[in-house]
C-alpha cells in the first residue's frame, strides 16, 4: 500500500508540474512577458494620444519590445521611453511612429528605417521629433471629413470609410488611394465653385424676397392650409366627382366609337360636295347672288298668313317649233290690277 501511495504521489507531482509549465507558457504569451531588459531608447513626440506604457514596439509588424514610460519634456513635447531586443539595431535614420493597433483605439509604437545616417544608436539615445510621427486623432479626422461625407453618396462614403479604417490599421499604401479620391472630389467641387457661388447668390436673392414678403407668404400658407382642410372635408364629394367624371369619360369614349363611321362618311360626302361646288362655282355664285331677291319676294307673298297667294297674269305654253325652236302661245292674260305693268 505504501508503494502504491508513492507511485500515485509521483504521478500527481508530474501532472501538476506539466500543468504549471503550461500555465506559465500561456501567461508568458498572453501577458506579453519578456525576458531580458533589452536596449532602452527614447523618442520625442508632439502628441502621443492613446499610447500607454506596456504597448508593443514593432518593426514591420514583428514585436521587438515594449513602451516603458511617457514623460513631459521642458518644451512641452513628450518623451517616450521604450525597449527593444538586443538584435535590433537603430540608426540615425530610424523613425518612430504611433500606429493604430486595432479598431477600438489601441496603439503601438512602430519603428521604421528612413533616410539619414547609418551610425548605430546607443542605449539611451533619443529619436528627435523631426523623425517621429505623432498619433492620429481619429475624432478630429472623422470630424474633418464630415462636410466631404455629406457631399457624397452612400457608396462613396462606404468606400472612403473603408480605406480610412485600413489606413488607420497601418496599411500605408491605402492612405494614398484615400487621399487621391478625396483630392479628386475636392477638385471637382473647386472646378464648380463659380456655379456653386451663383446658386448660393440666387438662393440669397430668393430668401431675401421671401423675407420681404413674409406677411403675404404667411397668408398664402394659411390659405393653402385652409384649402387643404376644405378639400379634406369634401373628400367624399371629390371622390364621387372623380368617379362620375370617369364614367362620363367612358360614355363619351363609347359614343365616339359608335359615331366614328357615320362621321367619317359625313366628312367624305362633305368633301365630295365641296369638290362639286368648286367645279361649278360660277353657277353657285349666281345662285347665291339671286337667292336674296327671290327670298324677299316669297316673304312678301307669305305675309298674310301661313299660305302663299299667287295671281296668274299670263298663261303661256311653250311648244317645240320647226327646227327645234321654241314657240310661245299665250292662252290667257290680263294687264290690270296686280298684273299692271310697273
Amino acid at each position: 500500500m505504501k508503494d502504491n501511495f508513492k507511485g500515485a504521489a509521483w504521478r500527481l507531482a508530474v501532472f501538476l508540474t506539466v500543468c504549471a509549465l503550461g500555465a506559465f507558457a500561456l501567461m508568458t504569451v498572453f501577458a506579453q512577458f519578456r525576458f531580458g531588459d533589452g536596449t532602452k531608447y527614447f523618442a520625442d513626440f508632439t502628441n502621443v494620444s492613446g499610447l500607454q506604457p506596456g504597448n508593443l514596439v514593432r518593426i514591420a509588424g514583428v514585436e521587438v519590445g515594449k513602451v516603458e514610460s511617457i514623460e513631459f519634456n521642458p518644451d512641452a513635447s513628450l518623451r517616450v521611453g521604450f525597449s527593444s531586443d538586443d538584435s535590433v539595431v537603430l540608426t540615425d535614420g530610424s523613425r518612430a511612429a504611433i500606429r493604430y493597433d486595432n479598431v477600438i483605439g489601441g496603439r503601438y509604437l512602430a519603428l521604421e528605417e528612413g533616410a539619414g545616417g547609418v551610425r548605430p544608436l546607443k542605449s539611451g539615445d533619443t529619436i528627435p521629433a523631426t523623425r517621429t510621427t505623432p498619433a492620429l486623432d481619429l475624432d478630429s479626422v472623422i470630424g474633418g471629413f464630415k462636410p466631404l461625407f455629406r457631399a457624397l453618396n452612400p457608396d462613396q462614403v462606404n468606400a472612403l470609410s473603408g480605406q480610412l479604417v485600413g489606413a488607420l490599421q497601418g496599411q500605408g499604401p491605402t492612405i494614398g488611394s484615400f487621399l487621391t479620391q478625396a483630392a479628386a472630389v475636392t477638385n471637382t467641387l473647386a472646378d464648380r465653385d463659380q456655379l456653386i457661388g451663383q446658386v448660393i447668390g440666387n438662393l440669397n436673392v430668393v430668401l431675401g424676397s421671401l423675407g420681404g414678403q413674409s406677411d403675404r407668404l404667411d397668408k398664402a400658407v394659411v390659405s393653402l392650409s385652409e384649402l387643404v382642410h376644405g378639400l379634406a372635408d369634401r373628400k367624399t364629394d371629390i371622390t364621387n366627382a372623380i368617379a362620375y367624371t370617369d364614367a362620363a369619360a367612358g360614355s363619351i369614349a363609347d359614343l365616339l366609337a359608335q359615331v366614328r363611321q357615320p362621321v367619317q362618311k359625313v366628312v367624305h360626302e362633305t368633301d365630295r360636295a365641296a369638290g362639286i361646288a368648286v367645279a361649278d362655282h360660277d353657277y353657285l355664285d349666281g345662285l347665291l347672288n339671286t337667292l336674296p331677291d327671290k327670298y324677299r319676294t316669297l316673304g312678301r307673298q307669305g305675309m298674310y298668313g301661313d299660305y302663299f297667294s299667287f295671281y296668274f297674269c299670263d298663261v303661256v305654253l311653250k311648244l317645240n317649233g320647226k327646227g327645234g325652236q321654241p314657240v310661245f302661245v299665250k292662252v290667257a292674260g290680263q294687264d290690270t290690277g296686280r298684273c299692271a305693268p310697273k
